[in-house]
């Protein structure tokens, strides 16, 4: 053991290990950065398919809920898009959905904000709260149906889709149980001891309209689809 260390050649040792210590920094951020970048493009490139089809489903649950909105206004609604599959890709080429807002329009997220506010000004509160029981029942199963899509073999899904669906999810389930408040004096209201002043959630539901159709257009910017605006009967 002793002549081994007597005659190893100690310049060499110490260069192969300077030079192995430098290839192993540099393989740190490859490790990190570059692989699980090119490992992400061959899944989604492999999957792409899957993906176009899911992606789909959202476009077609948020643009259902979106149509079936009590809150239409002429300018608001005085474009509609249809959104399809890329037609060069001929073999898979398909209608998804139609819109009656047209989510390009910047001018449609502050106007959606507004004409739902409008929608209640001249409601009473029992009939607003009536309406807010309404949406929060079709808010719940759109977020329902979101979710059930999104949790299907997530991890071939891009991650920020997954974060877009999941915020307005989260935002949904806030706007239910924000919803709960309304209910909080009842007992008075009874017995005849008070009636209903006003009702939560006018606001939070316009808002949420608001994240809806940002969130479609999010979706609709996505390089698998193709979209053609056009002007609605009147």
């Amino acid at each position: 053991m002793r002549d081994f260390f007597c005659n190893l050649d100690w310049n060499s040792f110490w260069i192969g290990i300077l030079t192995n210590s430098i290839f192993f920094l540099l393989s740190i951020p490859v490790a990190v950065k570059v692989i699980p970048f090119f490992t992400i493009h061959q899944l989604n490139r492999k999957n792409k398919n899957f993906i176009v089809k899911k992606v789909s489903s959202v476009i077609q649950e948020t643009c259902e809920f979106i149509t079936s909105s009590p809150f239409k206004e002429k300018e608001l609604n005085q474009e509609q898009v249809s959104i399809c599959t890329r037609k060069r890709d001929i073999k898979n080429y398909r209608f998804i959905a139609l819109v009656n807002i047209n989510v390009f329009d910047k001018r449609s997220f502050p106007k959606i904000f507004l004409v739902v506010g409008k929608y209640f000004e001249k409601l009473s509160p029992d009939k607003s709260l009536a309406i807010l029981e309404k949406e929060q029942k079709r808010l719940k199963e759109f977020r329902l149906k979101l979710e059930e899509i999104i949790s299907i073999h997530s991890l071939h899904v891009d991650n920020k889709l997954i974060s877009k669906v999941s915020n307005l999810c989260l935002d949904i389930r806030s706007f239910e149980l924000k919803m709960d408040y309304n209910y909080a004096i009842d007992d008075l209201i009874e017995k005849g001891l008070t009636e209903r002043k006003g009702v939560f959630g006018i606001t939070e539901l316009g808002d949420l309209y608001r994240k809806t159709i940002l969130l479609l257009k999010d979706l609709l910017n996505e390089k698998y689809f193709e979209i053609e605006i056009t002007k609605t009967s009147s």
